[in-house]
């Protein structure tokens, strides 16, 4: 799956930003694939924006301002 944050525009900030999927019923999420921008995250609530398990994804991206880049977040499910 693959969840791209696109043209932030405006002129203003957006905080606290965060996103939350939910794993489709059927599928299971496959542990470790959980990636901001290309890099792994935990699935671990720790020290990176990411959390991740069977009931869904959550990458809190804080701050965005105007005119930030793209974001892309992306993950792998297995079909059951």
């Amino acid at each position: 799956c693959a969840l791209p944050i696109s043209h932030v525009g405006g002129s203003g900030t957006l905080d606290g930003v965060r996103v939350t999927d939910a794993i489709p019923a059927g599928t299971t999420y496959l542990p470790g694939t959980l990636k901001l921008d290309g890099t792994a995250l935990s699935d671990a609530a720790d020290s990176d924006p990411g959390v991740a398990g069977n009931s869904g994804i959550d990458v809190a991206l804080g701050t965005l301002a105007a005119g930030s880049p793209d974001k892309a977040i992306t993950f792998t499910v297995k079909i059951n």
